[in-house]
């Protein structure tokens, strides 16, 4: 049979997040805290499109067999900047084509348009101190975002990066030898944090902490929650008990798991909850 020659796919690009652009304009309609928070939530995963402008150095690129632009190594790409009334200058990032298009047609900008993320704009503004921020969709639907938000929404990207990592290291295999104690102290600065994330969890009933020692070698605490698995709950409460864990010279990681699974079974074994829904911690409990 003749060999066919098939050309390959080009592969496609990140997907531009429908909602964040929508979410902007919830926020600028009810300007509140959870409003900017689903912005903030969306911007740290969605792709943006950010006007540059390309130096070759001479040397006219070419477009490859699948039609895109193979950059130079050498290319120097400068992002655009604009001023705001009070003479700041922020960077520019769009959330969607047709905003970057109107942007282009409107201004009369022929730069080209490259793909971004939130944390290539983070990094840029720690680098260039007369940037002040980074302004989404500017014109009517625009929002802008300084570079001290920025910043903070980086910084707490990154610690949670830590903390997903440190539970995939803590996962339990199997052979692995797994003792739970009781802690002869629960202290105060890591218990009232996780209880009051767990006041706002009305599908949490109750919550037990244990040490657990894996391959005698490992210390981790053992937080097991009676109620459904909730992830983002899960990254709540392991914020909240991260100040703590982080403030010990010798450092504890936090092992969340639910009442269902074998491993929050043994945790809850012979064992009073800390935490009861509708009464809070609780600090003593008179035996029967």
């Amino acid at each position: 049979m003749p060999e066919r020659n098939e050309k390959k796919a080009a592969p496609k690009p990140p997907a531009l997040d429908p909602n964040l652009q929508k979410s902007i304009a919830a926020f600028r309609k009810e300007n509140t805290p959870q409003n900017l928070n689903v912005i903030l939530n969306a911007l740290v995963k969605a792709p943006l499109l950010a006007p540059a402008q390309f130096d070759t150095h001479g040397a006219a690129p070419k477009p490859g067999p699948d039609g895109r632009v193979q950059l130079p190594q050498n290319t120097k790409v400068s992002l655009m900047l604009v001023s705001s009334k009070e003479g700041k200058r922020y960077y520019v990032a769009f959330t969607d084509w047709d905003a970057a298009r109107a942007w282009q047609k409107q201004t009369k900008q022929g730069k080209q348009i490259v793909m971004l993320r939130f944390d290539d704009f983070a990094g840029m503004l720690q680098k260039n101190h007369d940037a002040s921020g980074l302004v989404l969709n500017p014109g009517d639907n625009s929002l802008r975002l300084e570079a001290s938000l920025i910043e903070s929404v980086k910084k707490q990207k990154d610690s949670l990066a830590q903390l997903h990592k440190a539970q995939q290291e803590a996962q339990i295999k199997p052979g692995d030898q797994v003792t739970i104690v009781e802690p002869s102290v629960l202290p105060d600065e890591l218990a009232d944090p996780i209880c009051a994330v767990l006041a706002e969890a009305p599908g949490v009933g109750a919550a037990y902490l244990q040490i657990m020692i894996v391959n005698d070698t490992r210390r981790c605490y053992l937080l097991v929650l009676d109620g459904p698995r909730d992830n983002e709950l899960f990254t709540k409460v392991a914020q909240a008990a991260r100040p703590y864990l982080m403030s010990r010279e010798q450092k504890m990681d936090l092992t969340i798991t639910t009442s269902v699974t074998p491993l929050g079974q043994q945790g809850m074994r012979d064992s009073e909850p800390f935490y009861r829904k509708g009464v809070g911690r609780i600090i003593e409990e008179d035996d029967e």
